[in-house]
Parts: C-alpha cells; structure tokens; sequence
C-alpha cells in the first residue's frame, strides 16, 4: 500500500483557558489540567515510557513515574516524523495523550471514544484541529486522542528485533494498545466508562481499528469500533498479503542499518534522531503472529474478532485523492490504463469490469482510473461490514459520505470535495477550525454526523432522537448516505462490487 496523506490540518492552538482543573491521579503521579467553556482538559498525558535509547524499538514500557503535579495543560511534540503538514515540536518522546470531557464528569461513567489519527502509519498526531473533542464532549462522551509511533521509528523490522522477544515491528500499533490499556486503567478518574470504549479512526487511523478488531492483544479494551475509509489490513483476500511480509520488511530493516554504518541494532539505537529519520523508510504493519493473526481471513471464519458493533464507511471521491498514492503515478493515460486497473486490483479484471468503467480517451481514463479506485475502495468497507456479519461478530452500519464542502477561499488539492479524509470536520462538529463559507447544509451534516458517532458510542447504534433512520448492514441498500437533501438524492446506485471481486 502506498503512503496515504492526510488533509493539510493545522496543529491545535490552545486556547487560554479560563480555569485550572483540581489535579487527578493517574497511572505516574498526579496531573492538572484546563477547563474552558464547560469543558475539562488534559493535553499531554504520558501513557507509556518514552520510547528513546535502548526502548526505541521496543513495545511501549511503562509510564515513568514523577513527583508532585505533572502540568497538562499544553499538547506534547508530535512523534518525530518526514510528514511535512505536521509542524514542530517533534521528538522520539511522543507517547502522550489528550483528553476532553464534560465539566460535570467525575463520578460519571461516560462512554469514551478514543482516536486514532491517520497519516499513511508516517505522519500526524493526536493535536491536530480537526480532531479537537470539545463539540463531542458536549454531547454526554470523553474524547481521548492518542500520538503512537510513526515511520521509521514505527513500523521497522530487523532480526535482531525478533530475537529481543515478539516484537519485529508494528511498534506503533503496539503503542495503540499501549495507550487503551492506559484508558482502561484510568479513565474512570476523569468520569469515563472503561467498559464502553470506542476506537475510531481515519485512513491509517481506519486501517489501525481492523487490526485492532483481529488482534488478540486488543481483546476486551474496546466496545465499538468505528473506521473512515481505511482497512487495508482486513483479510479481504490473500492477494494483499504481501504488504505484511515479515521476512521482507527484516530484509528492508538490515538494508537500512547497512547503509547507515550500523548493522546491528546496538548500534541503530546509538543513532542520532535525525540520522535514522534521514533513512528512506516506507512504512507498514507486518505479520508477526503476535499482534496481527498470522490468517485473518481464517480468524474471521472461525468467529475470532472482536465481537463488537461496527461502523464504517467511505467517501464518494476518495479517487482522486488515493489514486495516486495506490498505484504510484498521476500518468493515467489510455495506453496505460489496463495496466493500471491491474495494478489496483492486483489480478488481471474480468473483461466486464472495463467494460462498466469504459475509457476511450486520456480524460477518461483519468476518469474512471479514480472512479474504480474510490469504488474499490468502497468495497473494501462494504466487504468487511459483510465479514463482520458473516461472522456474528456483531451488528455493522455503513455509510457513504457524498457530501461536497464548501470551498475554502484558497484554492484546495488533496481531500478537497468529497476526497479522502473530508468527513473528519463533520464528524467532530469542528467546522469551525475551518475558516470556510460554511452552508446550513454543512452545519446540518456536521451535527448529524456528530450525534451518529456519539449514538453509537453510547449504545452501540448510531440511532437516536433527530437523526434519520440507519438501519443496520445487510446489504447494499442499508448503506446510508451522509450529505444534504439533494445529494443524497443525486448519488448514484453502488457499483456492481462482484466485477471489482471477481478474479479470473
């Protein structure tokens, strides 16, 4: 899987805020934090040991202790990385997290909803503004947003890695369990429900909560899990396998510490920050047995997930934004074509598959080289609410997002339109870190969407008072479609997903 980039999101200014919250204890030693607006938060929470010297590499250790009260009123640096939206601070000591609920929490047992933020396993963090929780929080949940490891210092294999113990790789993704067994032990202490935890996510973000739902050390720290147009480590077939060859990706590891002057990984670890960060690096979970199931696909067959509620969804033009990035090249061109539906789908189409996605010059192939990607892409979402039914692993809602923004007042690229990443700012209600002309259409969808995701955190089911019936999956016409009046009536029938599935 190529990198998948995420919006351009500034990095959460903190707002003065108007009070001082009373100090909690949580695993280390007493934090204070912030209150504004009715809403308490505590940005910057360390949830595991920082991950430098001789932990770099290594699965999360645990939280350092301190002495007296630990300030957490302003975020930590985001996780050193080569993402270039992402502003500074940075730094190898990342593992934090930031927190908002209710005024009145403590003493409640609120449902929690934890983020995960996306960035291609290679850029983002928890700070970013559009993941800002307060207009969640105000709907009756707490909002945890995590930083986990990222590049090179996140996703890196090497022998010498798999004879320390289990872990060869996946260290990000191991932060994120890191970080929900954090939330499991402490939330309550800020008024949250430690048995009613939703992980969401977005693109790598989405992509994190399948693994999730498949590893056996996430089990029991979640309740619901909610993914944005990313599931790349579904086992949606065999084919895709090898993006998680472990053997590979140690070859990658020992061919980055030759060309770095340090084979051995004592030595990797001796390395300055910005020496390793300076190694080309693609990042990319790997099965290891340990954390992801050696057969997922098997996993699933045999009822092995998590069994728990799921929403996920895709947006109407995630093509232009991935078409690119999945295949490796903007040259999509009549001559090419054929080979570039090829690459996408990773077997040779049946003749009906170019025959509903016709071509027949370079615009139109351009064309529906992005409309096959953003119907691939929905069919990925669409087949794995099918898994999760198949296997009575528990209910699925899906959704279509076909809503066009409005225009930013500069010219807009990646996620503009219903591209990839597009529905974030509705679904935190955070249309106002976006200095736009924003309709009563976008104002709708934002608080509609928002009261979904909240809906579903509590009980399990996006449905409540003033939203629109979703009913659950069983097929494509229970996928709902998220936009105003006219789009929702405009959008066009789903694909024939059996042409995108079909090998010969």
């Amino acid at each position: 899987m190529k990198k998948i980039i995420m919006p351009l999101l500034a990095t959460l200014a903190l707002a003065a805020a108007s009070a001082t919250a009373a100090p909690i204890r949580v695993e280390g030693g007493l934090i204070n934090g912030a209150e504004k607006d009715g809403v308490k938060t505590w940005f910057g929470v360390p949830y595991a040991a920082p991950p430098v010297g001789q932990n770099r590499w290594r699965a999360p250790q645990p939280v350092v202790a301190w002495a007296g009260v630990k300030d957490t009123t302003a975020f930590s640096p985001a996780c050193r990385q080569t993402a270039t939206w992402i502003p500074k601070p940075q730094s190898e000591d990342c593992l934090y997290l930031n927190i908002w609920a209710p005024k009145a929490a403590k003493g409640q047992r609120l449902p929690v909803m934890v983020w995960i933020h996306g960035g291609g396993y290679y850029g983002g963090t928890g700070s970013q503004a559009g993941y800002d929780g307060a207009s969640l929080t105000r709907r009756g949940v707490i909002v945890v947003t995590i930083n986990y490891r990222l590049g090179i210092f996140g996703f890196f294999s090497h022998p010498e890695l798999a004879a320390e113990g289990k872990v060869d790789g996946n260290q990000g993704l191991l932060d994120q369990v890191s970080a929900l067994k954090w939330v499991k032990k402490n939330i309550a202490a800020f008024g949250g429900d430690p048995s009613r935890v939703t992980i969401f996510g977005e693109s790598a973000g989405g992509e994190s909560v399948a693994v999730l739902t498949t590893s056996p050390l996430a089990r029991g720290l979640f309740q619901r899990a909610i993914a944005e147009s990313g599931n790349m480590a579904m086992p949606i077939d065999a084919r895709e396998y090898h993006w998680f060859d472990r053997a590979k990706a140690e070859a990658d590891g020992l061919a980055a510490g030759k060309a770095l002057g340090a084979p051995h990984l004592a030595d990797l670890r001796k390395l300055d920050t910005e020496t390793v960060i300076a190694q080309a690096w693609s990042p990319r979970p790997v099965v290891d047995n340990y954390l992801i199931p050696a057969d997922m696909t098997a996993a699933y067959g045999k009822g092995l997930p998590a069994r728990v509620p799921l929403l996920v969804g895709w947006n109407a033009d995630e093509g232009k934004d991935l078409a690119p990035e999945i295949l490796g090249t903007s040259d999509f061109t009549l001559a090419r074509y054929p080979a570039l539906v090829e690459t996408l789908l990773g077997h040779t189409p049946l003749p009906g598959l170019l025959d509903a996605y016709p071509a027949k010059s370079d615009t139109e192939a351009k064309a529906e080289v992005n409309r096959l990607t953003t119907d691939y892409w929905g069919w990925r979402m669409w087949q794995w609410a099918k898994l999760h039914r198949a296997s009575k692993s528990g209910p699925a809602y899906v959704y279509e997002f076909v809503h066009v923004p409005a225009e930013p007042a500069t010219p807009c690229g990646y996620g503009c339109g219903a591209g990839h990443g597009a529905e974030i700012q509705y679904a935190f209600d955070q249309l106002a870190q976006d200095r736009r002309q924003w309709t009563a259409d976008d104002r709708q969808l934002a608080d509609r969407m928002a009261t979904y995701w909240t809906n579903f955190a509590k009980t399990g089911n996006p449905n409540g008072t003033g939203v629109p019936a979703w009913p659950a999956f069983d097929g494509k016409a229970s996928v709902i479609r998220l936009g105003s009046d006219a789009e929702v009536k405009a959008a066009p029938a789903l694909p024939d997903y059996h042409l995108i599935d079909a090998q010969p």
